[in-house]
């Protein structure tokens, strides 16, 4: 009996050492993986990016201070080294390639640059803040011009000029976040020329405060009241088809729970066209494991999905071109793989890599995709450009290693309405808690439905009809036959 107890023992202790072996090395990251589901759960899913590498003056070889953006082109990262009043040109070891600190000569220095960007032939652009101006250089750092603050009425003499962050689209339209302008993005023309403001944030107005406000309260207290004025954008970030990502933070708890946004997709026009079928696009929501999300910077891919990220707690949010929630991971910390305070965020052309720049610490902390990210990812990707059976089978693979993800099924379901299963498209669709696509699958599938059994059903209603007429007419001919013979009989 006790050699079988043994035997029993070394079993279970062989399978507890198997099972302690088989934990991925990723069980200890620095952070959790999750997203949230259509009703506002947080759900715990597998890790989509694991941290990879921290970038800082070892690699460099000079110490950043206080950095406030970068921006990802051809493998090299520019950094906005705002405190040493330069930019830095890195590749993706973390060697300093190029450094600008100067612009029409070597007495011309910049100062405190906020914000750069480069644009598809290389030239960079910096927010020059102190210096009240946007700087263009040549991809080997040569100066092009600069284009000072506008010539406009619009903004008071008393107002100071700051630029913050830039952005160039294709058509060379120039985007500029201005320090204490709250009219929205300053736009220029690829000359130099101001345009006009673009996109200026709505003002969401509490409606006592606006009665008590205008109504109810004296004049001095009036004038102690705080003047309603639109939020400013925190940062920008142009996509592939001219449309500009730009985000807001620093709202407060109540405009987040009254689903204020936080980040919009404007075209040309200044319109927001962000696409908002999920959960609201807030980061956290009010079951959030920490502090109000907080979004300070925005890329995109070419199919639609986009990372954003949280200051406040550290954490990167990715979204889908609905606005679905694919995953969150990250938090602010001291561990190796968290951040501080994270200030920008850029990822690499086919994003299997992440950046994200920590502001206080100076340094570059880098995530590498997963197998399961770039499942997720990828499938986006394949039906973004019309391969839906590539698309279905990462989706078929993601929900083998996640059966709580939504997306995957509502991924499924877009595969077989663009197939025109529309039965089985709804069922996914329920599936992944999607009304609209729901909706939409099922619309098709009741026309589908009519046009098969149109024949049938207009043949049903013929031969009801027709024997409803045949009944009728019988009764008329059989009473008629009675009134006849009653007449006959009377004679």
């Amino acid at each position: 009996m006790k050699k079988h107890f043994k035997f029993y023992k070394l079993i279970l202790a062989s399978l507890a050492l198997s099972f302690l072996l088989s934990i991925p090395s990723y069980a200890s990251e620095p952070f959790e993986s999750y997203s949230y589901n259509y009703w506002k759960l947080a759900v715990r899913q597998p890790y989509p990016y694991l941290y990879d590498k921290t970038f800082d003056e070892k690699d460099f070889e000079t110490k950043l201070s206080f950095p406030d953006d970068m921006f990802f082109y051809d493998d090299s990262i520019f950094v906005a080294d705002t405190g040493n009043s330069r930019v830095l040109k890195l590749d993706l070891n973390g060697k300093v390639l190029m450094e600008i600190d100067s612009a029409k000569n070597k007495s011309d220095k910049l100062s405190e640059p906020r914000g750069v960007y480069v644009t598809d032939e290389g030239n960079i652009y910096v927010a020059d803040s102190k210096n009240a101006r946007v700087v263009e250089y040549t991809k080997d750092g040569e100066f092009v011009r600069e284009i000072g603050r506008p010539d406009t009425t619009l903004i008071a003499d008393n107002v100071e000029y700051k630029p913050m962050k830039v952005v160039v689209d294709k058509d060379g339209r120039i985007y500029v976040i201005a320090y204490g302008i709250n009219m929205g993005l300053v736009e220029f023309d690829r000359d130099g020329n101001f345009q006009g403001f673009m996109g200026a944030a709505e003002v969401n107005v509490n409606k006592f405060y606006y009665i008590w406000k205008n109504f109810l309260s004296t004049k001095e207290q009036q004038e102690r009241m705080q003047t309603i004025v639109p939020t400013e954008y925190s940062n920008i970030f142009v996509d592939k088809e001219n449309f500009v990502y730009a985000t807001i933070n620093g709202l407060t708890g109540d405009e987040i729970n009254a689903e204020k946004d936080c980040i919009r997709r404007l075209n040309p026009t200044g319109t927001d066209v962000l696409r908002r079928l999920g959960p609201p696009i807030v980061g956290d929501l009010r079951f959030s494991f920490d502090n109000w999300s907080s979004f300070k910077d925005v890329a995109a891919t070419d199919y639609g999905c986009y990372f954003v990220l949280d200051d406040a707690n550290g954490k990167v949010f990715a979204y889908d071109y609905d606005g679905n929630s694919l995953f969150i991971f990250g938090r602010s910390g001291i561990k190796e793989g968290n951040t501080q305070k994270p200030v920008s965020l850029v990822i690499n052309s086919d994003a299997s890599k992440i950046y994200v720049l920590d502001g206080v610490l100076g340094n570059i902390v880098s995530y590498k995709i997963t197998d399961y990210g770039k499942l997720v990812l990828n499938a986006i990707y394949l039906n973004d450009t019309g391969d839906s059976e590539g698309s279905n089978a990462c989706w078929q693979e993601v929900l083998k290693r996640n059966s709580n993800c939504e997306m995957a099924y509502i991924g499924l379901g877009k595969t077989l309405l663009s197939e025109g299963d529309y039965k089985k498209a709804m069922e996914y669709f329920k599936l992944g808690n999607n009304r609209k696509y729901y909706s939409k699958a099922f619309y098709y599938y009741r026309k589908e439905v009519m046009e098969e059994n149109f024949g049938k059903i207009m043949a049903v209603i013929i031969a009801v009809v027709l024997g409803l007429l045949a009944v009728k007419g019988y009764a008329r001919i059989k009473k008629w036959v009675g009134e006849v013979k009653c007449t006959t009989l009377k004679h």
